[in-house]
């Protein structure tokens, strides 16, 4: 059995997307207007293929499936968590997301927390979370109104933050951001505003005002801030984010490092810089794997910054 899954990632077209896929991380894309790299997925919208050893060809949903030996027993009857690379060339939609119960009772499908990872930014590249509504009254009115400069949260991005998003959250990635994103495996997005902007059919893209109103949490209460570790030129893990739904860790390897699994647990693994070996396979930047459940170690060599995620 594998104890480590090499993933092609799946690429998706968007209104907002560019082309920093392919410049920074050298994918090939199929488009100059590719927004997100869904690195390790097993939606059917974007269920990535296995290129490498006895489940080469297959997808991660089937391997789930058949092998949850691999993914310690996880009890989830899905592939819980989606990781994502995305390009906002410009400014997405403001929206929103539901918590499990409203998504599960309206979509049959889970809610959506994430996390991001800021890799990149341009000059003055600013980041909306939250609304300043202190009722569900006055956020209702300030909607139907269209007063988006009275109700929106917006501050200037730093490179390196990392940001949880829980689901309730108004936000929006703003142009000449790029980011990991880690977030339940699920794909259920509420529009709240969309600038009145149009798609290349010249159709505007579809709001979904009562849905977001009735998730959006009021008051917005904003979370702690956080960052990732400044490089060292030691091995070194840094814990970035512990929560319910992903624990997310920041490896930076210089040289040889070995991480127990005492524990059993299935990580999955982006390799956000640089090049090196894990468990003797050879991964660079922009490579995402998972280690299964099976490695009773993970060995790490070379010079590399991976971003480890745990369910």
């Amino acid at each position: 059995m594998e104890n480590l899954i090499k993933l092609v990632p799946v690429f998706q077209k968007k209104i907002w997307g560019g082309d920093r896929l392919k410049t920074e991380f050298g994918y090939q894309i199929p488009s100059e207007k590719t927004g997100e790299c869904w690195a390790i997925s097993a939606l059917p919208q974007g269920d990535c293929i296995i290129s490498n050893g006895q489940f080469k060809g297959q997808h991660l949903s089937q391997v789930y499936s058949a092998h949850r030996e691999l993914f310690g027993n996880d009890p989830h009857e899905k592939f819980p968590l989606l990781v994502k690379i995305i390009d906002a060339h410009d400014d997405l939609s403001v929206q929103v997301h539901p918590d499990d119960d409203y998504a599960f009772m309206h979509e049959n499908q889970p809610g959506k927390t994430e996390a991001w990872i800021i890799l990149g930014i341009e000059k003055n590249t600013r980041v909306q979370l939250g609304h300043h509504a202190v009722s569900r009254n006055e956020l209702r009115d300030l909607v139907l109104q269209g007063k988006w400069s009275k109700l929106l949260g917006y501050r200037p991005l730093q490179l390196g933050e990392v940001i949880y998003v829980p689901t309730g959250t108004v936000h929006a990635l703003c142009r000449g951001t790029l980011l990991l994103e880690i977030q339940q495996s699920s794909d259920v997005t509420y529009r709240l505003y969309d600038y009145d902007r149009v798609d290349e059919h010249g159709k505007h893209r579809e709001l979904h005002i009562d849905k977001a109103l009735d998730v959006i949490n009021v008051p917005y209460t904003a979370e702690p801030l956080r960052a990732m570790k400044p490089e060292l030129d030691r091995n070194d893990v840094f814990t970035l984010i512990e929560s319910r739904y992903f624990n997310i860790y920041q490896c930076s390897i210089r040289g040889k490092y070995v991480h127990p699994n005492k524990e059993g647990f299935y990580y999955l693994l982006s390799v956000i810089a640089g090049e090196g070996k894990i468990n003797g396979v050879s991964v660079c930047k922009g490579e995402h794997l998972i280690a299964t459940s099976l490695s009773k170690t993970i060995q790490f060599a070379g010079n590399m910054t991976v971003i480890a995620v745990h369910s």
